[in-house]
C-alpha cells in the first residue's frame, strides 16, 4: 500500500513538471503540408483552372525575374496552430529565395485573407509597414477572390521595392568597401614610390659627390722645377735656377 502511494506521488510530480503539449511547440510539423509543385496550394478548390494557371505564370515570372517567392494558399478551415503561426511557418519552410510571402485564405472566413512575409537580412519592421499599405489597398476590391488576387500583387510590388532597395544599399556598401581598400592600396603604393624615389635620389647624389671628388683629385697640378746649380751671380749670394716665377694669385679681370 505504501509502495503504491509512492508510485502515485511520483506520477503526480512527473505530470506536474511536464509542460502541456501545446506549450512544447506552437507548430505541429505533422500538420504542415509539403510545398506544392508550383506556388499555389488550393486545398479549398477555390480557383478555377484558368485562374490557377494565370496566377502561377505571374508568380513564376516574379520568382525568376525578381527572386521573390510568393505562395497562394487556400484551406477549407482554419489551422489549429493559428493563422499567423501557420502562414509564417509555411513561408519559412517553403521559401526558395531571399524574399518570401504567403497569402492565406479560408473562403468565407469573415476575417478575410492573411499575409506573412520575410526574408534573409530583411528589415521586418519595414516589411510589416509595406504589407499594411498593400493589404489596405487590396481590401478595397469588391469580391473575396479579387481581394486575395490583389493582395499578392500589391505585396509583390512592395516586396520588390524593398528587395531592390536592399540590393542597391548592399551594392553601395560593397563599392564603398572596394573603393576604401583601393585607395588604401594606392596610398601604400604612393608611399613606397616616394620612399624608393628618395632612396634612389640619395644614392644618385652620393654617387655624384664621389665622382666629382675623384675628378677633382685627379686634376691636381704637379709643378716640376728644373735642377739648379749654385753659382755666384752679379756679386750676389749663391743662386741658381732658370728664372721661373710661379704666381698663385688670380688676375683681376676687368
Amino acid at each position: 500500500m505504501r509502495a503504491a502511494r509512492h508510485h502515485l506521488l511520483i506520477l503526480c510530480l512527473l505530470t506536474w513538471c511536464m509542460p502541456p503539449a501545446w506549450a512544447q511547440d506552437d507548430v505541429d510539423n505533422s500538420r504542415i503540408p509539403s510545398r506544392p509543385g508550383g506556388q499555389i496550394l488550393d486545398q479549398a478548390r477555390w480557383f478555377t483552372a484558368e485562374e490557377r494557371e494565370a496566377a502561377q505564370n505571374e508568380l513564376g515570372q516574379l520568382l525568376s525575374e525578381s527572386n521573390i517567392d510568393i505562395y497562394l494558399v487556400t484551406m477549407e478551415k482554419l489551422p489549429p496552430q493559428g493563422v499567423e503561426t501557420f502562414t509564417r511557418t509555411l513561408g519559412e519552410t517553403w521559401a526558395r529565395s531571399p524574399v518570401w510571402c504567403v497569402v492565406f485564405q479560408v473562403p468565407g472566413d469573415p476575417a478575410g485573407f492573411h499575409v506573412e512575409a520575410g526574408g534573409e537580412q530583411m528589415d521586418l519592421k519595414q516589411i510589416d509597414q509595406a504589407l499594411k499599405e498593400a493589404i489596405r489597398r487590396a481590401r478595397r476590391e469588391n469580391s473575396e477572390k479579387d481581394r486575395i488576387m490583389a493582395a499578392w500583387r500589391e505585396c509583390s510590388e512592395s516586396l520588390r521595392f524593398i528587395h531592390a532597395s536592399r540590393l542597391r544599399l548592399h551594392e553601395r556598401r560593397v563599392d564603398a568597401t572596394h573603393n576604401y581598400y583601393d585607395n588604401l592600396e594606392k596610398e601604400k603604393l604612393r608611399k613606397r614610390t616616394y620612399i624608393a624615389a628618395g632612396v634612389a635620389g640619395f644614392l644618385f647624389l652620393l654617387a655624384l659627390i664621389v665622382i666629382i671628388t675623384k675628378r677633382i683629385k685627379s686634376k691636381r697640378a704637379i709643378f716640376v722645377f728644373p735642377e739648379t746649380s749654385w753659382r755666384i751671380r752679379f756679386q750676389g749670394p749663391h743662386s741658381g735656377g732658370s728664372g721661373i716665377v710661379v704666381n698663385y694669385r688670380r688676375k683681376n679681370l676687368k
